[in-house]
């Protein structure tokens, strides 16, 4: 599913006004709710090897 721009922007408007430590508890939450519904756990390996290339590439 592409992430298209009227759901990027709701996930965008729930961290505004957000501490860090808030944001890391809404990103646990949304995580385990996510996986919760993605019951294959090869796609969520590769979701996980996915943002971990991101991050690596965003960190260069």
């Amino acid at each position: 599913m592409a992430l298209n721009d009227q759901l990027f922007s709701r996930l965008v408007n729930l961290y505004q006004g957000l501490n860090d430590h808030q944001m890391h508890q809404l990103n646990a939450r949304l995580i385990l709710l996510l996986s919760e519904e993605i019951s294959d756990s090869l796609a969520i390996k590769k979701i996980i090897e996915q943002v971990e290339t991101e991050n690596k590439i965003s960190e260069d």
